[in-house]
Parts: C-alpha cells; structure tokens; sequence
C-alpha cells in the first residue's frame, strides 16, 4: 500500500514538472519570420542518406537529386532564414539563440559564439535526424569556413511554422572526419548551387 501511494505521488510530480516546462515552452516564443506550411516540402525527409560510393558504383543522378531535394526542406530553409536576421539585426531572434554559452563536451553554442563571417556563406547539410524534444537535429558545414560542423536544432511549430532553437559546434565532427567527406564526396561538399 505505501509503494502505491509513493508511485502515484511520484507520477503526480512527474506530470505537474512536465506541465510547468511545457507551459514555460509555450510562453518563449523569439520573434523571428516562419516557414509556414504553405511553403512546406512535399516529401518529409527522415534522414538525408548519402549513397556511398565506392570503387565500383558511383552516385547517379538520382542520387544527387534526392540529396540535393534536402535544400528544399522547410527545416532547412529555416536555417538560412534566421541566419540571415542574425546578419541584419541579431537583436530581433530569441536571447536563447543567440547569447554565448557552452554545452556538452564544453561545445560552443549560440550564434554569438561563432565568428558572423560562417553565416554570411552558404552551407551545406550533411545530416538530418530528428531531436528526442520534437523538430529536427541538421548537420551543417560552412562552404568558406570549413573547419567545424554545426548542429543546428529546428523546431516545427503547432501552426505550422518553423523556428530555429539552438545552434552548436558539433564535437563530433573532427577535422578528420570533415576531410573524409570532403574526399568521399567533392561534388557535394563544393556544390553552391544548391547550398543555401
């Protein structure tokens, strides 16, 4: 009976916590243009797969076509969108985007943590993957500057509009790692056509 009365009581607090953040959530809301559904990609893209390559089987055009179909995702667009607000008045975006703060594995995050000169060139994607918390985690590299990868954390919102919620240095991508797609892939990691 008392373990009854302590699992119910616990799963009492477990909502109640869970109530406060959601409403706490709901309430931060940065101000900054949306992707809305009317603009939205027809196909829901899961994670980008890039073929691999190998001696005998090189990517064909359809290949490169799906991948490069990733540019026209709303989540993507989203990136480039704040990006560009940041550039002309980073003011106007949620302090949470963009104040300075280290995260886990002592990684940058926020847009005041990286030099503007990323942002301003075009970046291409190299993994999406969606986020425990709701949205889409998005891999990113900066063309001019290819020295780190960005995570990037996208939010789709309850009207259908889409909000950029965090971006970060990914530890996980080396500079090793970077070269290798880099050598894996030359079209892909060099193509500004379709880099936004």
């Amino acid at each position: 009976m008392k373990n009854k009365k302590i699992y119910l009581l616990t799963l009492i607090v477990i909502f109640l916590v869970l109530g406060v953040v959601f409403l706490i959530l709901s309430r931060i809301r940065p101000t900054q243009p949306k992707i809305t559904d009317s603009q939205k990609f027809q196909l829901e893209v899961q994670d980008i797969e890039i073929p691999q390559e190998t001696e005998e089987q090189k990517m064909t055009d359809e290949d490169y076509q799906n991948y490069y179909s990733v540019y026209e995702n709303p989540f993507v667009q989203q990136i480039r969108t704040t990006l560009d607000i940041y550039l002309k008045d980073p003011t106007s975006l949620s302090s949470l985007l963009v104040e300075k703060s280290v995260g886990p594995e002592n990684a940058k995050e926020g847009l005041d943590s990286f030099s503007s000169d990323y942002y301003k060139g075009k970046f291409v994607v190299i993994d999406i993957r969606n986020s425990v918390a709701g949205g889409k985690f998005i891999d990113i590299l900066f063309l001019d500057k290819p020295d780190k990868v960005f995570l990037v954390w996208v939010y789709k919102l309850e009207g259908g509009e889409y909000e950029m919620r965090a971006i970060a240095e990914n530890p996980y991508y080396t500079q090793e790692k970077i070269d290798y797609y880099y050598e894996r892939y030359p079209l892909l990691m060099q193509d500004r056509l379709h880099a936004l």
